[in-house]
Parts: structure tokens; C-alpha cells; sequence
């Protein structure tokens, strides 16, 4: 079992050494905050590494908002909040603002040591299964976001991006080109070594051109061995010459022993009323004419 982390926001160092007490009898761990300066502190350090946050309601050196903003360290994840309040003085305003902010739940003083355990067990849990759900969800969302061969985009999410790209330069008019290119000798690397062989190519082709391209670019493997690379503000001529540049350094670098790579190049730009269907159909298509050349292996379609 993972061993609790508690922040506990207090008025003075007994309250906390009570709290301590019976945390580490139940093995739990906690920290304590006692002063702005403290505060301010741990403000600074990541909030996630607890597991709920414990705060006396007599606090000065933080507001309900403050807290229930340091708590919130992602857009989906929060970390529980639980207000210790006093029978005696129990403030109902301020316990209703605590809970319109998100705070999870409230203890009267003096409490009752079950009743404090079963509870942060309870929402310490609650929060543990949340973060559990997010990294599975982030880990699905990277599996559709990023191609696993060459952890490059993937096909899917670069559809999605091409088609806000469109949007934007049906609207705003910005130059936009997309280089449509193929390593060719794959197929024979394939024939010759196995499959494994020609992924391996593949996957180290994709990092030699992940790092020839810049950092406004976005890669994605479409197919097999081709790719496409999208660049936003980049006229015909800049993209041409880019292509030359990439087509020089990559097919000098040798990926496998005695094995450099051999590429072609469809190059097509943006154009007015573009959908994405036309501009891959040109890419497509400039691709298949560079294949056809003896030499340079590099083609340009401007129209349909």
C-alpha cells in the first residue's frame, strides 16, 4: 500500500504535533506549514506530492481561495481539502464559501481519531484513483497523439491539426506548405534483412529528421515509410529550398551499416477554399511524380 502524504495548514506547532502523533502511528506521513513564510514555501514546491491537505479554519496566512487554488495543480486533478473546524466557534460562512470553493469535507474539533482516519483514507483514496485514471487516459491520449514506430505524430492527430491549419490560412492567409516524403529503400532493406530491420530504419530515419527540421514544423509518419511535414509561414520557394537542404543532409547520413537513406519529395502549398482532401490529393500526387525521376527525386504541385 502507498504510504499517505498529508500537508497540514495549521495555527501552532501542538495542533500539528497532536496530528503527527497519530498519523505516524497509522503510518502516514505529514508536513506542516505554521506561518506565511512557510506558506509561501510550499507554494513554490510541487503541490502534488500530497495526498490531502488538512487546514485548521482559524488560519490567517491563507484564504479558502488561496488553498483551493494551491490545491488545484492540474486541470483535471486536485487535491483534496479538508477544513478542521471548532465545535465551539463553528463558523457556518465560512465553512459554506469553503465548500462553493471545492473543499471536500470539514471535521469539528475535538475530533475523534477513527473519525479523521476513515475520512482521509477515504478521500486520500478517492484522489489516488483519480490520478490513476489521468495516467491512463494521458497514456491513451499519447497512444493516438504520437506514432509509437517513430514517436513522431500520428497519422489521426496530424489529420486534426491539418484541418485546424486549413481553417486558419482559409482565414488569415498565412503561407502554409506541406512536404509529402517517402523512404524509398525501405522495401528492400525489408526483402533483404526482415521487418525488424526496416522499422529499425524506419524509426532512426524519423529521429535523423525530426532533428534536420525546426522546431515550428510538425512531423508526422502517414503510412509505412512516408511522412509529411507541415510548415506554417513558409512560402513555396522556402519550402523548396528546405527540401533540398533535407534531401542532401539526410541521404548522406548512414542509418544501418552501408544503408543511407533514398527519398523522394511531393511538395504542395495552401490554397484559397482548401480542404483536406485536395491538399493530400496534390501531395499525394507530387509525391508520386518525384518517385518517377532518376535524380533529385523532388516534385512541386501548386494546383489540382
Amino acid at each position: 500500500m502507498i504510504k499517505k502524504q498529508i500537508l497540514i495548514l495549521e495555527v501552532n506547532e501542538q495542533n500539528y504535533h497532536v496530528l503527527q502523533a497519530l498519523f505516524e502511528k497509522n503510518d502516514i506521513e505529514s508536513s506542516a506549514v505554521l506561518s506565511k513564510e512557510e506558506y509561501d514555501e510550499i507554494e513554490s514546491k510541487e503541490i502534488e506530492e500530497y495526498d490531502l491537505i488538512l487546514v485548521n479554519s482559524h488560519i490567517t496566512y491563507a484564504t479558502i481561495e488561496d488553498i483551493t487554488n494551491l490545491a488545484n495543480f492540474s486541470t483535471s486533478l486536485k487535491v483534496p481539502v479538508i477544513y478542521l473546524d471548532n465545535a465551539n466557534e463553528h463558523n457556518k460562512v465560512l465553512l459554506k464559501e469553503a465548500f462553493e470553493r471545492g473543499v471536500a469535507d470539514y471535521i469539528k474539533k475535538p475530533f475523534d481519531s477513527k473519525e479523521i482516519l476513515a475520512r482521509i483514507s477515504y478521500h486520500s483514496e478517492q484522489f489516488f484513483k483519480m490520478k490513476e485514471f489521468k495516467l491512463r487516459v494521458d497514456k491513451l491520449a499519447n497512444l493516438a497523439t504520437i506514432d509509437q514506430l517513430s514517436k513522431s505524430t500520428s497519422k489521426m492527430h496530424m489529420q486534426a491539426i491539418l484541418k485546424h491549419k486549413i481553417s486558419y490560412y482559409n482565414r488569415y492567409k498565412v503561407d502554409t506548405s506541406i512536404i509529402y516524403l517517402s523512404l524509398i529503400n525501405v522495401d528492400k532493406i525489408v526483402g533483404s534483412f526482415g521487418l525488424e530491420q526496416g522499422e529499425k530504419l524506419i524509426s532512426l530515419f524519423a529521429k535523423e529528421l525530426k532533428a534536420n527540421i525546426r522546431e515550428s514544423d510538425v512531423l508526422a509518419r502517414w503510412a509505412g515509410s512516408d511522412f509529411i511535414i507541415l510548415l506554417t509561414n513558409t512560402s513555396l520557394e522556402a519550402t523548396e529550398f528546405i527540401v533540398k537542404k533535407l534531401n542532401t543532409k539526410l541521404s548522406s547520413v548512414e542509418l544501418l551499416p552501408n544503408v543511407r537513406p533514398e527519398l523522394a519529395f511531393g511538395i504542395t502549398t495552401f490554397n484559397d477554399n482548401d480542404d483536406l482532401k485536395n491538399i493530400l490529393e496534390r501531395a499525394k500526387y507530387a509525391l508520386s511524380e518525384a518517385k518517377k525521376q532518376t535524380y533529385g527525386k523532388i516534385h512541386t504541385v501548386i494546383t489540382d
